[in-house]
């Protein structure tokens, strides 16, 4: 029996790389640009360029040997093989900053876990930092984390998001539930991009 448990914990599939991650542009010539293409194939026409020494480019998702970036206010594809991961925690660790908007009404909410602060704004108030409570972090059954803050609770998990203004892709979903000052739920996106 213990032999079986043995192999069948050593036949599991090892975790896989949370998204979105940050990642640096690698292999690309001091003089030249990686594209980021409409479409994940080279003759895709280009949307944007990252620069050979780009760092904190969030990479959303993969397909194949391509990964979906932003550029500007456009989401597009870049190869995968010239760019490599940064050093750092998983999103959903809650140890690295987030900015998660949202429309209708506008709201952004600006998290800083080293200060153990989050800021919200919406149209009714720019807001002042917000202590955080209490932090749950993602857990390999369950990917989600949540927040617990003076004026209510916010879960991210992740998922494709947009934000219905911009051709932005987002690969964190945000459900913000106030209990002040009167009880709202307000859905968003999230990113891990430094501003």
């Amino acid at each position: 029996m213990r032999a079986l448990l043995v192999f069948l914990l050593l036949a599991l599939p090892c975790r896989a790389e949370e998204m979105p991650a940050l990642y640096s542009v690698t292999g690309v010539a001091a003089w030249d640009v990686l594209n980021i293409r409409e479409r994940p194939e080279a003759g895709a026409p280009i949307l944007g360029t990252l620069a050979p020494d780009a760092t904190g480019v969030e990479l959303l998702a993969v397909e194949g040997d391509w990964a979906l970036v932003n550029a500007g206010e456009r989401a597009g594809y870049a190869a995968l093989r010239y760019l490599e991961r940064e050093a750092g925690p998983d999103w959903n660790a809650l140890k690295q900053p987030l900015t998660c908007l949202g429309t209708e009404p506008f709201w952004s909410l600006r998290i800083d876990p080293a200060q153990g602060t989050a800021l919200l704004s919406t149209p009714e108030a720019e807001g002042e930092p917000l202590p955080i409570r209490q932090a749950w972090p993602g857990q390999p059954w369950a990917r989600a984390a949540a927040l617990s803050l003076p004026v209510g609770m916010v879960v991210l998990s992740p998922a494709a998001c947009s934000d219905g203004m911009s051709d932005r892709s987002y690969g964190i979903a945000a459900d913000l539930f106030l209990d002040s000052p009167a009880p709202d739920r307000l859905s968003g996106c999230c990113t891990i991009q430094p501003p």
